[in-house]
């Protein structure tokens, strides 16, 4: 299903600058729209935050307070499904699994969980400044979003560099969900229906996906809310996504629409 054109940048960069496309720079950004190749049934209870495969799994964080869980599924047979539930204190948000062990971020207590990804135990917990939003790994380091504009990168216990995305001269706040596809982050962006791809030696935007309309408003419940899920199939190379209480988790592909300047 291809995504019909709308106004995917105004709705982005709403809630940052109205003047964000007054950039001198030359470089230029692709847009993307996105055809569905595949769906597949997802638990509408799910509050998600974090969405990844790995090992023949899918591993989902899922927030609210007093909800929260971080739950193992095998992938792609949806079976054998095991929880574990969070502290009533903990918000359950970002999930990344980095050199064999899971990573998870809490929103408000300054704590990212380290979890034993055979057992669901938590190992250990690290502090961690502000808020937790979105985490990926490289295979190196962690990088980390805290709902600023700013991406931290955190390795062997202790945080590095950090960086702003920056779309021209301004900043893009509200950097959800991470994933790290091809040597870059890309981010949900919340209360948007697009994607951002960030290059972490810079913090330049890439590239845009727009997603409007990717649920079907017949498949939307009071509940349902953002877009929010972002995760790549090592096995296959397939990116799926999903959202807030969604019914369904969809593996697309992009399809360019055209190209701007910074």
């Amino acid at each position: 299903m291809k995504i019909a054109p709308c106004s995917a940048l105004i709705a982005l960069f709403l809630l940052t600058a109205p003047a964000v496309f007054a950039a001198t720079d030359s470089e230029t950004i692709t847009i993307y729209d996105v055809k569905v190749v595949e769906s597949r049934p997802y638990d509408r209870g799910r509050f998600t935050q974090g969405l990844l495969i790995d090992s023949g799994k899918l591993w989902v964080s899922s927030g609210l307070y007093g909800k929260s869980f971080l739950e193992r599924i095998d992938w792609p047979s949806g079976k054998n499904k095991k929880r574990l539930k969070l502290s009533d204190s903990l918000f359950a948000e970002g999930l990344a699994m980095h050199k064999g062990e899971l990573f998870l971020l809490t929103w408000k207590s300054q704590q990212m969980l380290v979890v034993d990804p055979q057992t669901l135990e938590v190992k250990d917990r690290y502090p961690i400044p502000g808020e937790g939003w979105g985490i990926t790994s490289d295979g190196e380091r962690l990088w980390l979003s805290d709902g600023t504009s700013r991406i931290r990168e955190w390795r062997e216990g202790s945080f590095g560099k950090s960086f702003a995305v920056t779309f021209g001269s301004k900043s893009l706040p509200r950097l959800n969900e991470l994933e790290w596809i091809d040597g870059e982050i890309w981010a949900n962006v919340w209360l948007t229906d697009q994607i951002v791809t960030i290059a972490p030696t810079s913090g330049r935007i890439t590239s845009i996906i727009d997603l409007t309309n990717l649920l079907p408003k017949r498949e939307r419940a009071s509940n349902t809310d953002v877009l929010n899920g972002i995760a790549l199939d090592p096995e296959t190379g397939g990116i799926w996504v999903t959202g807030k209480r969604w019914p369904t988790m969809y593996r697309i592909e992009l399809v360019k629409r055209h190209t701007v300047k910074r």
